[in-house]
């Protein structure tokens, strides 16, 4: 059930230049919770509402045996520059879990996973989740390098690979030089190899990542591409309308019904 938690921090520090990590004490949390939701956080000093919007941020760890629960974010904006000076003790009053998560199939042994932005928070939590099913690989992409995640936030097992200003699009199908860097992932066997891809794009990536795989897949089963869509996250319940986003079956709120949806379905919201 979806509640409201004042949780401590148990600590924070700079994993980069431009991102922060930042880890909780969330025992209820830390036992439950799916890669792909999020929570909702207060920004603001108490009893004060500025800023009055609470900030979603993706899930990127979750440890049960400890309580513990973590989050990947860049203090972009003025509402995480305040997050991002909490300390050790500091109480946070967040929402949530909140939101669709990923669903990982019981007979996935190959996962691939493509991730830049926000959303590549949500990526990590899969990939601490995936070696005990078989091979996890990881490609993340960002505007600039020090907004990569370090190799030490994932496990050994993980194949991850870095590409600063990642765009599916210049990926070659074939095994063609491309213009990325020399050990890029050749997209084609990249799809033809998983059992499952889950990505988290901005939206024009994520188009391209589907014509990718209509290229190297005639036809594929629902739940084998899944895609976490950015947009705005407001109340987290659907109420405000805000994230409204229209899909192939519809209209649905990004934040509750969503943000994980089936890559088939985004074809009107991208």
């Amino acid at each position: 059930m979806t509640r409201q938690h004042l949780l401590t921090i148990a600590d924070q520090r700079a994993v980069t230049p431009r991102l922060r990590w930042l880890t909780l004490h969330a025992p209820d949390l830390a036992r439950g919770v799916r890669a792909g939701q999020y929570l909702l956080v207060r920004c603001a000093e108490q009893g004060s509402y500025d800023p009055l919007l609470r900030r979603p941020l993706f899930i990127a760890a979750a440890e049960a045996a400890l309580g513990q629960i973590g989050l990947l974010y860049a203090p972009s904006e003025r509402g995480l520059v305040w997050l991002s000076r909490g300390r050790a003790g500091d109480t946070l009053d967040v929402i949530g879990p909140l939101g669709r998560p990923f669903e990982l199939d019981a007979r996935t042994r190959n996962l691939l996973l493509i991730g830049a932005g926000p959303g590549l928070a949500a990526l990590l939590l899969l990939a601490r989740q995936g070696p005990a099913r078989g091979a996890v690989t990881l490609i993340a992409g960002a505007d600039h390098p020090e907004g990569l995640p370090p190799p030490y936030l994932l496990p050994g097992e993980v194949e991850y690979q870095t590409v600063p200003g990642l765009q599916i699009a210049d990926f070659k199908l074939q095994n063609e030089p491309t213009g990325q860097q020399s050990a890029i992932y050749n997209l084609q066997s990249a799809i033809t190899w998983a059992d499952q891809i889950f990505a988290a794009l901005p939206p024009d990536q994520l188009l391209a990542l589907r014509e990718a795989i209509r290229r190297v897949k005639f036809r594929w089963e629902r739940g084998f591409a899944t895609a976490l869509l950015e947009g705005p996250i407001v109340c987290g319940v659907g109420a405000c309308g805000v994230c409204a986003v229209e899909l192939r079956r519809g209209t649905r709120m990004l934040c509750s019904d969503g943000p994980v949806f089936d890559l088939r379905d985004l074809g009107a919201a991208l």
